[in-house]
């Protein structure tokens, strides 16, 4: 049977494809896409092999497609029973619907737990000199896997800003703020500004926490040169397995809760009255993706309905106009505690 690359939800699964499909086009068996590039299912054995034995047989585990969609999101817009039929057309020699299976590799919760640790020294015992910080090399090295292809990121992004007046703020006011007046933010220490952007107005708007009937400029960036930026929206999705070494894939197996929980550190809701201290932790992270050579760093909005791209250097992004928008509505959830 043939498949195509949408079927895997990956990115290196859908280019092996592409790259070796020996123009083989045509209608997927399976997700019955039409005119996409197709290949052998059994062809795929030894790209799947070294992914398949990171898991051993357990009769009290799970099906091995139900933990391919957990552990790396493989396989998101199908059915586990298609899935069970891929991988069974993948090795025609074992019958995944009859077997159970659960992983060799141990989760490593000491590196989360050292973090933890760590942010909390950082917050309220030592801001410069901590003793419990994360090994340094390690950490960059988990980074370096989140790096995002050329054509996985938005090349338009907003900023907005707040507006006593009606008229918007001129495009060379929406850049990032001045040194000198330059609070601490998510991703920046203060007076080191960053970027501060959204994959759209809306969510732009939503980071600035407006109040009913307020004006805001958005800014429309594109950009100019390529960015080097790490993805800490969803490690599991953003690092495919079968592009890593394979003496690399068990530790980063081990650590996929680490990095999971670093993309929350960006993420996570921060009362403004706490921000100053709050944010420490994901501060020195941003320091960290820079210092590695990336420039900026993706992560979930909190409020928002998009990302957000905190970008360190802004040069490769050029604004191209803005629009002045008054905020009708705002909606507040609440949840008793």
């Amino acid at each position: 049977m043939n498949s195509c690359g949408n079927c895997f939800s990956d990115k290196f699964i859908s280019d092996h494809i592409d790259n070796h499909a020996n123009k083989n086009i045509g209608q997927c068996d399976f997700c019955e896409e039409k005119n996409v590039n197709l290949v052998k299912l059994v062809e795929l054995s030894d790209v799947f092999q070294p992914v398949i034995d990171i898991y051993t047989i357990d009769e009290s585990g799970s099906h091995l497609v139900e933990l391919l969609k957990k552990d790396w999101h493989l396989f998101e817009n199908l059915e586990i029973k298609l899935c069970t039929i891929i991988l069974c057309e993948i090795f025609p020699e074992i019958d995944f619907r009859n077997i159970k299976y659960s992983s060799k590799i141990d989760i490593d919760h000491s590196r989360i737990e050292q973090w933890n640790k760590f942010s909390n020294e950082l917050i309220h015992k030592n801001r410069f000199f901590p003793l419990s910080i994360p090994d340094r090399d390690h950490l960059e090295y988990l980074v370096s896997n989140l790096w995002l292809e050329n054509d996985e990121y938005s090349k338009t992004l907003y900023r907005a800003r707040i507006s006593v007046v009606p008229e918007p703020f001129p495009i060379g006011q929406m850049g990032k703020p001045p040194e000198s007046s330059v609070s601490e933010g998510r991703a920046n220490p203060v007076g080191i500004p960053y970027l501060y952007t959204a994959t759209d107005q809306k969510t732009a708007i939503a980071e600035v926490r407006p109040h009913k009937g307020e004006n805001v400029s958005v800014a429309e960036f594109v950009v100019i040169k390529n960015l080097r930026l790490a993805d800490l929206r969803n490690p599991r999705k953003t690092i495919s397995p079968f592009s890593l070494p394979e003496d690399r894939l068990p530790q980063i197996y081990s650590d996929m809760e680490y990095l999971c929980s670093l993309g929350e550190e960006l993420s996570k809701p921060v009362v403004p009255r706490h921000a100053r201290l709050e944010y420490l932790p994901s501060q020195y992270l941003c320091e960290l993706i820079k210092n590695a050579g990336f420039d900026g760093v993706v992560y979930k909005s909190s409020v928002g309905p998009g990302d957000n791209y905190a970008i360190f250097n802004d040069e490769k992004l050029e604004g191209v106009g803005v629009e002045q928008y008054e905020v009708s509505e705002t909606q507040i959830e609440i949840n008793k505690k």
